[in-house]
């Protein structure tokens, strides 16, 4: 594109502001092959577009007074794996229908999940003294490069905070500082306002030294949740109804995420914006360089629909 004088226009990329939010699921047994996977869950939120606020008035339905009854059934803290109540349940409906329609989410929540075969993964490249840290500080940069690239393409990224659910991370060594110096060193268009990751707690509830941001960290935990339910089962007992609940709510999304990942027709609008991605597809050498060529897939066995359909004893 020229101007009056046939000058080339160079236009400039926009800014966009945003903060990240990350929790993990440490290592879990694939039902079928009994290999060992870990995944990376990622919450991206726009500065000029804050999920935050959505996401805590969609938790108390907009009624705020403590004094209310409905007040502690809207306060739950959520955690997948241990949601086995009514209350804690409807919370997470809520937050899933907020996803389901982009109507609404469309252009407020962007998220990425990541599995990692760690069954698949030379040892030999890796600490031997810290194996999961070594893979998930390596891997958790390859998250966040993809999702900003992916979701912000050719946009000057400005990224205030990273924000981690607090566990063994924050005590190693190089995680907290270590992705965001490489991807600064690396990529020209995304710039850290932050030199460390910041660690939250669970719960949101600022009694119990809580934080409203980790009303994110419990976001995130229940995506990742949905999806490792989906693909790993639901497991048994009674208390699995309520999540089973929330699996039949997201499984069309999520059949859509790993089978028409880059649909733009899709009624979820998830193109660049919820998607899932699975490494290694192959177990590679050492110096074989087809290990980062065509690795990253998004096909998978859903579990949770043969447990479902009956092939399975769902409880």
């Amino acid at each position: 594109m020229r101007d009056l004088f046939g000058n080339e226009i160079i236009k400039k990329p926009k800014v966009i502001g945003i903060n990240i939010y990350a929790d993990e699921v440490q290592e879990i047994e694939c039902p079928y092959t009994g290999e060992k996977w870990i995944y990376i869950g990622l919450i991206v939120e726009k500065i000029d577009k804050p999920l935050l606020d959505n996401i805590i008035a969609i938790r108390y339905l907009n009624n705020f007074d403590v004094n209310s009854p409905y007040f502690k059934k809207n306060d739950r803290i959520i955690h997948w794996y241990e949601t086995g109540d009514a209350d804690s349940k409807n919370i997470a409906k809520r937050w899933i229908e907020f996803i389901l329609d982009p109507s609404k989410s469309g252009d407020k929540f962007y998220a990425y999940v990541l599995g990692i075969n760690i069954s698949k993964l030379n040892p030999e490249e890796f600490d031997s003294e810290d194996t999961f840290n070594s893979v998930y500080n390596r891997f958790f940069r390859s998250a966040v490069l993809y999702i900003l690239k992916s979701a912000f393409a050719d946009n000057q990224i400005v990224v205030k905070n990273i924000f981690h659910e607090k566990g063994q991370q924050a005590h190693h060594r190089f995680f907290p500082w270590h992705c965001i110096y490489k991807i600064e060193e690396s990529e020209e268009n995304i710039i850290f306002e932050c030199s460390e990751i910041n660690f939250l707690p669970k719960s949101h509830r600022e009694n119990e030294n809580g934080d409203k941001r980790s009303n994110l960290i419990q976001l995130c935990d229940l995506l990742l949740g949905l999806c490792v339910g989906l693909l790993h089962g639901i497991g048994h007992g009674k208390k699995k109804i309520y999540r089973k609940e929330l699996l039949d709510l997201f499984l069309p999304l999520f059949k859509r995420m790993i089978d028409e990942p880059d649909n733009p027709h899709s009624r979820y609008q998830h193109k660049n914006r919820i998607m899932i991605r699975f490494f290694p597809r192959d177990k590679p050498k050492t110096d074989d360089i087809r290990r980062f060529m065509n690795q990253f897939y998004t096909e998978r066995k859903i579990y949770y629909i043969e447990q479902k359909s009956g092939q399975l004893k769902l409880f």
